[in-house]
Formats: C-alpha cells, structure tokens, sequence
C-alpha cells in the first residue's frame, strides 16, 4: 500500500527551515477561514497589547500597586501570596510570570524577590510536571499524535536530553508549557529539576527590572522616582543579555527539529497507512520502517509513551524462536 502524502502541516514543515513564527500565513486569506486561526489571532492581539500597555505605562502600575506592596512587606508570611500565584500560573495555558517576578522585585528587592520568584518557579514546575505526567498522560499522547509541532518537539526532547532541556528553557517557548513536554516524553526528575535550577537566570532578569523601575531607583526633588543612569544602562545591558540568549537557544532547538524532521514526518506517515490498512502485518507495520542502526534505538515520537515497553515485548516475543512440540 502507498505510503499516504504528508498534511498541510507537514509539507509545509519540510518546505524550509523550522521558525519561531511564521509571519507570512497570517496575511493569507485561508489562515481566516477557521474559527480557531482567528480566535487565536485575536487572543494573539490581546496579549501583545496587554505587553505594550505594560511597559508604557510601568511606572504608574507600581506607582497604583505602592499600597499593596506596602502591606505586603509589612505582613508576615504575605511572600507566601505570590508564590501561590505563581503555583496556579505554573498549570497551562496560564501565564504571567513575569509580572509577578517584576512585582516581587519592587516589593521585597532584589535578592529576596529572586529568592521568593524562584521558590513560586520551582514549586510550581513540579506540581505541574506530577500533574501531566501522572494525571495528564492519554491528553499528551493525543497530542503528540494530532500535532506535528508537539511531536517534533517531543522527539528532539528525548534525544537531546539535559543539554536540550535546558537550551528550550532558555527559549522563547514558555517554561510550563514545555514542562507538559518533559513530563511526558519521559524526562527523569532529576534531569528537570536540573535544567529547572539552570534556567532562573531568566526570572532573575524580570526581578531586577522590577527593583530598577521602583524599589531601586532615587525619588527626586519632586518626590518622582527616576532610575539613575548607571540603572538604566544595566537594565539595557540585562535586556539585551536576555534577548540574546533567548534568540540564540530557540535558533538552537529550531536547527534540531529541522534534523529530525523527515525522519519524524515520514514515521508519522506510516503510522497513518497502518491506521487506515488495518493491517497486522510486520511487512506492513510502521516498526519495520527502514532506518539507521542509530536512529532504530530512538522511540518513535507518535508511539504513545505507555504503550512502549509492551509494544517493544510484543515487537520481540513475535520473533523469538519458539520449541517445536517434538523437541520437548
């Protein structure tokens, strides 16, 4: 039976390099014709426009928020509020992080904000990674199965282990949205919490903004807080650093997907001509695809993770030479 072509999705991925974001399908008339595209488009919108009001308007946030921050720095066991917050943002497709890092800078300084922003990151990273990994686990194989992006993610997860664990936190990927990755690809603990530990630098940027928009800055003569300027020149300097590394890990995951993604792609492909053929056959069954000796000990991305281990006993047993009745 003909292998069945590839997916919109799927040619369109093997047409050229892997990116972040693909400005062109957003100006063609076919990316409007589903309800999804443009609720996504306009949530898109929404949140670009939350960011650009944010940063225009920093100052005077803080400025309204000073009561608050008063009261919490003033009352016991209140550092435990944004930490909360921060557990319950951890859970996709939540987010904002970064503004409580930015809040916690102002209210407690640079150090205890860090220290109270990565407490909320670490906790709520693993009550997310238990969550998908124990509880969330048949929505994650469906995933892996219906999306190609999440499979091609998956699949250069389990082979870049720590180093790509780490290099797509740094990325422009939100954090707990990969943590649903980790979980279910298989990471060990260990290996996430590493990578976890590795990557605070990047909420350690968001807290010092924090302390160098308010809490950090001298009050002039009219009683307005300004930044000096050795605080602005730092706080471009801490930018740029971020940005640049940001850019620089998502080019780094994007060259890993394109070097992996025919090999993915075409697995997915068989899985769909076993799929409609029906067939039971191992002449037939995507497991006998041709591959690298190499690439034959890598688990296939679109193969639920549960269903490994038996797949890979029923893949032996059916070839293990069984005694013959007059022999015994």
């Amino acid at each position: 039976m003909r292998t069945p072509s590839p997916t919109h999705s799927e040619a369109e991925a093997l047409s050229g390099k892997t990116r972040t974001c693909n400005l062109k399908k957003y100006f063609k008339p076919e990316f409007y014709k589903s309800p999804r595209n443009i609720f996504t488009v306009i949530v898109t919108l929404v949140i670009i426009g939350g960011l650009i009001a944010f940063v225009v308007l920093e100052q005077q946030i803080l400025d309204a928020l000073s009561p608050a921050a008063k009261w919490l720095r003033e009352t016991p066991g209140a550092w435990l509020i944004p930490i909360a917050i921060m557990i319950v943002m951890s859970f996709p497709p939540l987010f904002g992080h970064e503004f409580v890092a930015l809040f916690c800078g102002d209210v407690w300084g640079l150090w205890v904000g860090f220290a109270i922003v990565a407490a909320g990151t670490i906790v709520g990273e693993l009550a997310t990674y238990f969550t998908f990994r124990y509880c969330c686990r048949g929505r994650n194989e469906k995933s892996e199965r219906s999306s190609l992006q999440y499979a091609l993610l998956s699949e250069v997860i389990r082979q870049g282990g720590l180093k790509m664990t780490i290099m797509v936190r740094y990325s422009a990927i939100p954090a707990h949205l990969m943590t649903a990755i980790f979980a279910s690809v298989g990471i060990n603990l260990q290996t996430f919490l590493i990578a976890a530990f590795l990557a605070l630098p990047k909420q350690f940027a968001s807290v010092y903004f924090g302390v160098a928009e308010n809490s950090g800055a001298p009050t002039d003569q009219n009683g307005n807080k300004s930044p000096s300027k050795t605080t602005k020149i730092t706080k471009i300097l801490v930018l740029t650093a971020t940005v640049v590394v940001t850019f620089v890990a998502m080019r780094y995951v994007n060259s890993r997907i394109d070097a992996i993604k025919n090999r993915v792609i075409y697995a997915r492909r068989k899985a769909r001509q076993t799929t409609v053929s029906g067939a039971g056959d191992a002449s037939s069954n995507w497991v006998a695809f041709p591959q690298d000796e190499a690439e034959a000990q890598v688990r296939t991305p679109f193969m639920p993770l549960a269903q490994h281990e038996s797949a890979e006993a029923a893949y032996y047993t059916k070839r293990t030479p069984q005694a013959h009745p007059s022999r015994v």
